[in-house]
């Protein structure tokens, strides 16, 4: 009888412990918030983008150049500024970043790399619409130099677009 009394007085605490455990709800935060003023603007800059290059479609000359910069700096801006809020949050764990990597090659599309998934795709994008500005500029921009500067951007929005979209889950 001593035995059993002395067992039940180890076990008891623990199942006590375990039972606790059993029925909290422990989370664990695998990648950043999901924010829709993000996913908004993103929705926004990328049709500002794209009907920028419907409208250059056939190239551009430097002559012209003055009435498409304002609209470069609008599309730098808005890049940057995303960058900037994408960063603001924290930077997820491997496990999330690996499943969009997965979702991301499976539509054929390269993965994310660097701590910031989508502050990186939008970095980029800036990049490249600032190459595309500097080039205009002093030299205009042939047809297919134009197609490979809409593909370099289509390819970051892509990922950019993915992941924010992943986040909503």
């Amino acid at each position: 009888m001593m035995h059993f009394k002395l067992l039940c007085q180890k076990i008891l605490p623990l199942q006590v412990l375990l039972v606790l455990l059993a029925f909290s709800s422990c989370e664990a935060t695998l990648a950043p918030a999901y924010d829709q003023a993000i996913v908004g603007k993103v929705t926004e800059s990328s049709d500002l983008a794209m009907r920028f290059f419907a409208e250059v479609d056939g190239g551009t000359t430097n002559e012209s150049f003055a009435m498409r910069e304002p609209i470069y700096n609008t599309l730098i801006g808005a890049f940057e500024s995303l960058k900037l809020q994408a960063k603001a949050r924290p930077v997820p764990n491997n496990t999330a970043l690996e499943k969009i990597n997965e979702l991301l090659k499976s539509k054929g599309s390269g993965a994310i790399s660097g701590e910031y998934p989508s502050a990186f795709a939008f970095e980029q994008i800036a990049l490249t619409f600032k190459k595309m500005k500097e080039t205009d500029r002093e030299q205009g921009i042939k047809p297919l130099a134009l197609q490979a500067f809409k593909g370099q951007i289509e390819i970051f929005l892509d990922q950019a677009i993915t992941y924010e979209s992943f986040l909503k889950r």
